[in-house]
């Protein structure tokens, strides 16, 4: 296993409680580089905690890049705070990645992070019940067996199934569940409708949505740009050396990725960081190696969305 050559957030991996501790991590990390990153709160999650964007660069060319949608997916949370200060470090030294000079590319680019998108739901899952608000301490679905596994937000919403599409999943749930229930319609809940507000807002030339499980990448939902998106997605994969999804039509969905290439006609990648781990949060033991495999991702997206 190789050794982080710098402080990593990881040690937050099992903060108590962990949104709030991702959160203040965050505001001190602006604090310090007050001239390279701005911070703004996109919304509130189902319990009021404050869902953060961290914006990095200043060019025209807005990329979307955020983690933790599936509540025991956190790692991607820690992952994101740290490749924003693997850039802020190339910036400040000045350094070229992969023939791309850091301060040259943000120029070109805005990166908009949202490390934390279900906080309430990671909370639950790295925490456990001491995190439930009174008002959803009796919640039948809210099994505590069910926590280490858990996907949803606090109301049994699985956030990544919460954004309208053509070809919505089959066999989704019903009702509140640890994973699988869509919500009572699109944008039901206060998470998914902050990142609808910030894409609609920002219109993203393209985005990256970090999940845990399976070292694979997924890319195609339906578009049209086929050709342009397998050669940015083949880009990642080689540099990554995880497995590219096969085209499948029709791909079924309705997860960020899905709603944002049907409606934006843009590129956006999952990308599942880990080895299969089965329903649990991603052990830390794997850090190291998610970490050095994507610490350069953001730099050859954007690249490859700038330089077609």
């Amino acid at each position: 296993m190789k050794k982080l050559y710098f402080k990593s957030f990881i040690h937050l991996y099992h903060a108590h409680p962990f949104s709030r501790s991702i959160n203040q991590a965050i505001h001190k990390l602006q604090k310090q580089h007050p001239n390279l990153l701005s911070l703004y709160e996109i919304g509130r999650s189902v319990q009021g905690i404050p869902i953060l964007a961290l914006y990095l660069g200043s060019g025209p060319i807005k990329l979307l890049i955020h983690g933790t949608h599936h509540a025991r997916e956190a790692i991607t949370t820690i992952l994101i705070l740290d490749q924003i200060q693997y850039l802020i470090g190339l910036y400040q030294r000045k350094a070229c990645i992969q023939d791309t000079p850091i301060c040259a590319l943000l120029k070109q680019v805005t990166f908009v992070f949202v490390p934390l998108v279900n906080p309430d739901g990671a909370d639950l899952v790295l925490n456990g019940e001491t995190i439930i608000s009174p008002k959803y301490k009796n919640c039948p679905y809210l099994q505590k067996q069910l926590f280490p596994s858990w996907k949803a937000n606090i109301r049994g919403v699985d956030l990544n199934e919460n954004y309208p599409t053509k070809y919505p999943a089959p066999n989704l749930a019903h009702s509140p569940s640890s994973q699988l229930y869509p919500g009572i319609h699109p944008f039901s809940e206060p998470e998914t409708f902050a990142l609808k507000c910030l894409t609609e807002k920002k219109l993203f030339a393209g985005t990256i949505s970090y999940h845990s499980s399976g070292e694979e990448i997924y890319w195609y939902y339906n578009q049209e740009n086929t050709q342009r998106d397998l050669i940015i997605a083949k880009q990642i994969a080689q540099l990554t050396n995880y497995k590219l999804i096969p085209k499948k039509i029709p791909t079924t969905g309705s997860g960020y990725k899905d709603w944002f290439i049907e409606t934006y006609q843009q590129p956006s990648l999952t990308i599942e960081v880990a080895p299969y781990v089965g329903p649990k949060k991603v052990p830390r033991k794997f850090y190291s190696s998610i970490f050095y495999k994507n610490k350069d991702v953001p730099i050859v997206f954007a690249k490859s969305i700038c330089s077609p």
